[in-house]
């Protein structure tokens, strides 16, 4: 029976890549180009023809062959590039100028000779499929031709064509087309990304390159040949030449020929003002490279020293992986998208920031490419961490090994993503990680991941293992299932532990300690892992009635975040000598089901809010106190790179008020005086259900809150939503609408009118919540007394004056408030000034007898400023009520009085303030 089995074994191995036949059932397709290519400097273009001969190592027949024609990506914003961009926060390629744009054309395919009809992909504008007159059987070559046009798109991601100073520049990379990759799991057409990378065919590239004689070129590969020009190619040209460069001298060109065998793409770049470096390297073999370095005068000084950086990579990852194999190695420095870098075979990329030690460290994590994606060509748009995650752990050995054991600035916001249950598996796909987690699990998680791999098999051993990958994967496509066999066999190791650790969440089993106790003062975070710090840091505030507060603020928000943290605020009145302050408790829990968070909290706060001399003569002062347990649940949106968030709060208001009401009659003169008397209680409970989306485009929020106090009952709803213009800035709508009614035990209540909805400014004694943080909170005169908050109907005109004018409401309120960015032409990005329009109704105006017309509006001119934390508005049109009976009251028209601002803590960061990187 086992041998009538054994047939089929190797049948299903052959096609199901089991991980004990890897090599067995293993090809790749050879794909071989030749490519002539021209620039059009002036006009961002090229124009090229290829040859491409493609070998069908598979076992199966072909009938066609997809195709990337990647610069397709930049055609307009419904692109898979597109919509990942804004998905990331970008809205920059979004709304770019047309000219800015890209785009591939001018395809005609042939056959060995013979018109191959083309097929649109059904999905992503940037694949097509070359359908074969024949089919390709196994063992079989053709040779496809096509000629192309391209026109550049700016540099948003990678490649293109950048502006500056001293003229254009060019990073020409996923320009031409290209056949996709047909291995034993099937072709893999995939649409171009900024966030993953590629997987293509290895093969020979044969290049030249015509570009005007006044740029000086870098391309993957050697250079073998260079015409029409009497110059070296390496250097730069000795003057710029503008955009009116005459027509005679634009037309002078010259053509470059490289050449590179056993890659799978290449680039190339231009410029003007390139200064070459040039060096050559003995590998430990004895064989001798040559090792160059192109920069701008746009480069840091420390770009002179990227000889010697790139030589101490080469040479130290031939020392431990395995010896470089091509004869020139480059690095570019070029303005581009990326901060970093990006690598390609044989050259790499890189901007120019930073320090010394990070020049060193994005050159040797660069160049270090070459072995991982390069060299090892896995796919890694599906596996990245086999590509930057192994990269990251040689990294961080380069960096301990040349600058010393260095902390993981990534581990704790790691831990923070896996303590919120918002970190995604190692093996996730590129396009399917979140931005944050992109960068913190595929790039330093799967270093650690190795680290921790080393430090189980000894680093000789791990060492050998990795040597032996190299030598059997070089210039191939492994998989994940390909390195597990490698690594287990060459380490006779049971290792199903260590890699099953790539498919789940959570944190890593921890490193050996190797952190260093801080102190617990000071602004910031501190990273944990068992112990829990207590930090405090100097706290102030100030009101007109405790005038300057001291105090401290405790708190224990550390990195990961711990199930319990609370920050206490005690402050001392300088004036009032009253102990206030506010402090918050939370209790947060990360459900494995059903709910992404539940969170239980405890605020409390006491401030003054009144002051008055009594009948002695005293000064005396009138707060509140309010303690407010609540219970926040956030529901699963079911997609990690989602920025929706659904969620239900219940929060109770327990409050005690002493708004020095109480008088008593003074004998001596027979005036009334206040007293300190003793504080009302209250309460309000509130359910509120919200729906927000972060998005960079569009964002909006809308929530629904249900309010009931032993008196009355209001029911609101605000829904807010940005639109986005094409030149930055937007235009920020709201929608407010409020019912309220009256309870039993509140028809008869003597002042109830502050709990009602109205249309204009909301002024500090109406906060009946105490959420909004006021100045002079009970001030009716000055200053102080300008100040309003924003809620309910919104519009932005103080009425204190004239009960009448408020839109004030025992029924419902709606409202509509507009606020818009002004054009760049007319205001200047540094200066944040807006204009808004604010207008809205309530239900006594549709009455028999209308205090008001049916809509009231008030327009102007907004500031804000901080990030919107104040807020300055001055109403220039209003409607016909106001203004008559502002007309009554002379010292409140003028345009000062008219003026209000609001305060919102809501909109400062604190956990910015202390260190904390907000994680999404």
């Amino acid at each position: 029976m086992e041998n009538k089995k054994l047939p089929l074994l190797l049948f299903i191995a052959c096609f199901f890549r089991l991980p004990g036949f890897a090599q067995d059932s293993y090809f790749q397709q050879e794909v071989n180009y030749t490519i002539d290519v021209s620039l059009n400097d002036r006009g961002h273009t090229l124009d090229a023809f290829e040859h491409i001969q493609y070998t069908n190592n598979s076992p199966d027949t072909l009938s066609y062959i997809w195709f990337h024609c990647w610069p397709n990506a930049y055609k307009n914003d419904r692109t898979a590039f597109s919509e990942q961009l804004l998905g990331n926060g970008r809205t920059d390629f979004y709304f770019a100028d047309k000219q800015q744009l890209g785009y591939i054309n001018r395809l005609e395919f042939r056959v060995d000779g013979e018109e191959a009809r083309m097929e649109d992909h059904p999905q992503y504008i940037d694949i097509i499929k070359v359908v074969l007159p024949k089919p390709l059987p196994p063992g079989g070559k053709i040779t496809l031709t096509t000629p192309f046009h391209v026109e550049l798109p700016h540099n948003f991601s990678r490649g293109g064509y950048t502006t500056g100073a001293l003229g254009r520049s060019f990073q020409i990379t996923q320009w031409y087309p290209k056949p996709a990759v047909y291995d034993s799991h099937g072709w893999h057409p995939i649409p171009y990304l900024d966030q993953g990378e590629f997987y293509s065919e290895f093969g020979s590239f044969d290049v030249h390159i015509t570009v005007p004689t006044s740029y000086t070129v870098a391309a993957t590969g050697e250079l073998k040949d260079s015409a029409g020009t009497d110059r070296s190619p390496f250097t730069p040209a000795p003057t710029d030449r503008s955009p009116a460069t005459p027509a005679t001298a634009a037309t002078r060109t010259k053509t470059l020929h490289y050449h590179q065998d056993r890659v799978h793409d290449f680039a190339w770049f231009a410029d003007r003002h390139f200064h070459v470096d040039h060096d050559t390297l003995r590998l430990p073999s004895g064989r001798i490279i040559d090792v160059y370095s192109y920069y701008t005068p746009a480069a840091t000084a420390d770009c002179k020293e990227s000889i010697a950086y790139i030589k101490r990579t080469v040479l130290f990852r031939s020392t431990l992986i395995g010896e470089y194999p091509y004869n020139t190695v480059t690095v570019v420095q070029a303005k581009a998208d990326d901060p970093g870098g990006m690598e390609y075979p044989t050259i790499t990329v890189i901007n120019s920031h930073g320090t010394a030690h990070d020049l060193d460290m994005t050159i040797e994590h660069e160049v270090g490419h070459n072995w991982f994606y390069g060299i090892l060509a896995t796919n890694e748009r599906r596996y990245p961490w086999m590509d930057e995650g192994i990269n990251t752990y040689y990294d961080n050995r380069y960096e301990n090994l040349y600058y010393g054991p260095m902390e993981n600035q990534d581990l704790a916001e790691m831990n923070t993503l896996a303590v919120e249950k918002k970190d995604q598996p190692i093996s996730t796909s590129s396009e399917d990680f979140t931005e944050t987690n992109y960068n913190n699990i595929a790039y330093s998680k799967t270093g650690i991941w190795l680290q921790m791999l080393e430090d189980s098999l000894g680093a000789p051993l791990f060492d050998s293992c990795m040597r032996t990958y190299y030598r059997t994967w070089q210039f191939k496509h492994p998989y994940p299932e390909d390195f597990k066999a490698v690594i287990t066999g060459a380490s006779h190791r049971n290792l199903d532990d260590f890699f099953a650790l790539l498919d789940k969440k959570g944190p890593l089993p921890p490193l050996p300690a190797r952190r260093t106790i801080k102190p617990a003062f000071g602004w910031n975070l501190h990273h944990t892992d068992s112990i829990q710090y207590l930090s405090l840091l100097p706290a102030v505030a100030f009101n007109d009635y405790d005038h300057l507060m001291v105090g401290l603020v405790i708190h224990n928000f550390n990195l990961p975040p711990s199930p319990f943290q609370f920050y206490v605020a005690p402050l001392f009145g300088t004036q009032s000598h009253r102990l206030e302050g506010a402090a918050n408790l939370y209790w947060t829990m990360y459900p494995d089901h059903g709910l992404q968070k539940v969170q239980l909290g405890l605020g409390a706060a006491r401030f003054s809010t009144v002051s008055a001399t009594d009948s002695n003569g005293r000064i005396i002062y009138g707060g509140f106190y309010k303690l407010t347990p609540s219970i926040r649940i956030v529901f699963p949106n079911g997609n990690a790179r989602s920025t929706q968030e659904t969620a239900l709060e219940w929060k109770t208001y327990f409050i005690g008020e002493n708004n020095l009401d109480h008088y008593v009659e003074k004998s001596s003169d027979s005036l009334y005086y206040p007293t300190a008397g003793k504080y009302s209680f209250r309460y309000l409970n509130q359910l509120s259900f919200d729906v927000h989306d972060t998005r960079i485009l569009y964002p909006y929020k809308a929530i629904l809150q249900v309010q009931q106090a032993s008196i009355f009952y209001r029911i609101n709803f605000i829904g807010t939503y940005f639109y986005n213009y094409e030149k930055g800035g937007g235009l920020d709508l709201r929608l407010f609408g409020a019912k309220f009614g009256y309870l039993a035990s509140g028809e008869n209540s003597a002042d109830i009118t502050t709990y009602e909805p109205k249309l204009t400014a909301v002024r500090g004694y109406e906060d009946y919540t105490y959420d909004n943080y006021f100045v002079g909170r009970s001030e009716f005169s000055g200053l102080a007394s300008q100040q309003i908050m924003d809620r309910d109907g919104d519009l932005h005109l103080r009425t204190d004056l004239f009960q009448g004018l408020q839109g004030r409401s025992a029924n419902w309120v709606a409202s509509l408030n507009l606020r818009t960015t002004l054009p760049r032409a007319i205001v200047p990005q540094w200066l944040p000034l807006k204009l808004f329009f604010d207008v809205g109704t309530y239900a006594e105006a549709w009455g028999s007898d209308p205090p008001t017309d049916h809509f009231l509006y008030v327009g102007g001119f907004e500031l804000d400023l901080f990030h919107d934390v104040l807020r300055i508005y001055a109403p220039l049109i209003y409607s016909s009520d106001f203004s008559d009976q502002l007309k009554t009251v002379p010292d409140q028209n003028s345009f000062g009085k008219k003026i209000s601002f609001s305060i919102d803590l809501g909109n400062v960061d604190f956990k910015k303030l202390i260190g904390y990187r907000p994680v999404y």
